[in-house]
């Protein structure tokens, strides 16, 4: 109970918040824009959709 304690004080901390995660440093430093979608949805996801429609032919 104390591991999870810790973690949930250690995410509410402002700082910890604001950090971005390696991959997104990673694309950003490239001159790139890093956006996160959300997973499994199908409406702002455009993986989603094609396997929607990939999977009635198979």
């Amino acid at each position: 109970a104390i591991l999870c304690c810790n973690k949930w004080i250690l995410e509410l901390q402002p700082d910890f918040q604001a950090q971005k995660s390696l991959v997104q440093e990673t694309i950003e430093a490239t001159g790139h824009m890093c956006i996160f979608l959300l997973k499994f949805h199908c409406e702002l996801n455009f993986i989603e959709y094609f396997w929607g429609k990939v999977k009635r032919y198979i």
